[in-house]
Formats: structure tokens, sequence, C-alpha cells
């Protein structure tokens, strides 16, 4: 994990702990990431801001919160939120960048890490079928984004905060591992979703197939009819009849299968636009510095020029 994940539980360095400090007159004064949320609500800028740097001793949550005033507000407490996001980035991308080529030499993989769990899991142990094909892809997927999630909570945090003026060399180094980094299990993510609808096909294949033979045993108990054949008829409506529990059956299963595939593929689709998002973003800030030295090196020349030509 990049970010660590501390409980939300009062801490040392909460700004007020219960039992050592009286609380205000008329208020009651709260503990943890609690505490945290409450003093961001106050409407004195500089409670707000001292909140913010509190906010970062709770971990992946308390990023989140600074992230969404970065995204979300205006003014002095939003500018303070991004310099923090933004000199957390710089302590985290030294350590990033400089354990990369140790990380990427890890023999196991998140491929490998999810294959143990699939093979620990009970799925595993009996026969395969579609259901159980889908529930493995859900697994993956989960799995998969869990594994994601510190890359993209730092990713979300460069979109946030960082513009054209303060977009260093080591900021853009990060962006660019981060990105790198997701590739993988992003290919991943699109094979899970990828099985869950070849297993929702089967299902639907299935369910098409029960309602055909319901309707060729129609068919056929109504030619029975015309015949006059009673043991015929008979036995076309039992077999009908049979066909149809399994489709009512198959059709449960599908039915539930169709809203699981399309959560994967909602959370997938929301998952590579906002990676598309940040590409975008990063492309158009390397864009501004690349105008924004060639347009420093023309007001040189042209300062260099006067002086030569017009100096006294």
């Amino acid at each position: 994990m990049l970010v660590s994940n501390n409980s939300d539980q009062p801490k040392p360095y909460d700004a007020v702990r219960g039992g050592q400090l009286p609380p205000p007159v008329g208020g009651v004064v709260l503990g943890g990431l609690a505490g945290v949320k409450h003093r961001l609500s106050s409407s004195v800028s500089e409670h707000r801001t001292a909140a913010l740097k509190e906010a970062f001793n709770y971990g992946d949550a308390g990023l989140k919160i600074v992230i969404k005033i970065c995204q979300s507000e205006t003014g002095p407490v939003q500018r303070a939120a991004c310099d923090l996001v933004r000199d957390r980035l710089s302590a985290i991308a030294r350590e990033k960048l400089q354990a990369f080529v140790p990380a990427s030499l890890d023999s196991e993989t998140g491929a490998d890490k999810t294959q143990k769990i699939l093979k620990n899991s009970p799925s595993a142990i009996s026969d395969k079928n579609s259901d159980r094909q889908l529930s493995e892809a859900q697994l993956i997927f989960e799995t998969t984004m869990q594994h994601m999630q510190p890359n993209l909570l730092l990713l979300e945090a460069l979109v946030a905060s960082v513009e054209r003026e303060v977009f260093t060399c080591e900021l853009m180094n990060l962006w660019d591992l981060l990105i790198l980094e997701i590739q993988e299990p992003l290919k991943q993510l699109r094979q899970a979703v990828s099985s869950a609808i070849s297993a929702q096909l089967r299902i639907q294949w299935q369910y098409n197939q029960a309602e055909s033979q319901a309707n060729q045993w129609q068919q056929r108990a109504l030619v029975a009819l015309e015949k006059g054949d009673e043991n015929l008829v008979r036995h076309a409506w039992v077999r009908k009849q049979i066909e149809l529990d399994k489709v009512a059956e198959v059709k449960i299963d599908l039915d539930d299968q169709t809203v699981r595939v399309e959560t994967l593929n909602r959370n997938l689709l929301a998952l590579e636009s906002k990676i598309a998002e940040a590409n975008s973003k990063k492309e158009i800030l390397k864009m501004q510095l690349h105008f924004a030295k060639v347009q420093e090196q023309i007001n040189c020349t042209f300062s260099q020029m006067n002086t030569i030509f017009f100096s006294p």
C-alpha cells in the first residue's frame, strides 16, 4: 500500500483528547476522523486548514477528504488542500520512483495473486458452470480493484491538485509511473468482464433453447389435437410444461447474471473514463509546459535582440 489505512479512532495527535482537556462551553469535541470532518464544516478558514493537516493522519480516508476539497471548492481552503496534497505526492514520488525497479522485478504479479485466491476459493473445487465462471470473474474484478486502489487514489490526487506551475518533473514521472502500473491490472479487469459476458451469453442461449423447446412441444400438442391423438396431446403438454419450468428457472439466473454483468461493465467504464481523464490532463499539462518554455525562449531571444540593437 502506498497510503496507510489507519483507523478513524481518536489518535494522540487529535486536536482534543477526551479526559485531558475540557470541551468548549455548549459544544461537543469529537476525536478521530469524525472530529476532522466536524472541524472541516466550520465557517472559519483557519480551523478548516488546520483540520486538513490532521486528515492526512487517517490514511486513504483522510486523503479522499482532502482530494474532494481540491475538486469541489475554491478559495484559500482549496489552495491549502492542493498544497498539502502536492507536498504529500512529492514525498510519495521520491519513495515510489526509488522503489520502482526492485518492485518491477517481483516475481508474483497481480494475476498470480488472483490465481492463488481462486485456487483457495470454494468455487474452484466443483465443476465449472456459467454461474461459477461469473462469480470467479467478479472475484478477479474485486481483487484487482483492491490491488489498483492505492495507485488510483494517488492518480486522483494528481488530477485534483496539480496545475502547470507546480507540475514538476518529479510529479510528472510519478504520473507516468502510475499510468504504467495501472495498465496490467486494467487488462485483467477487461478480461474478467469479457469472461462474465461470455457466461451471461451461455445462460441466454440456455434460456432461448428452453423457450424454443417449449414452443415446439406446443405446436406438437396442437397437431396431435387436430389428429385426435389424445396420448400424444397429453405427452406433448407434459413436455411443454417441463420446458416452461426450465424457462422460468433459467430466467431467474439470467436476470441475476444480467444485473451482475451490467454492474461489472459499468464499473469498468467508470474506471476507464477516470484513467482517460487523467491521461488527458497530463498531456494538456505537458503541452502547456512545452509552450511556456518555447515562449520563454522567444522572450529571451527578443530581449537579447533589444539589448544588441537598441542599447545606448
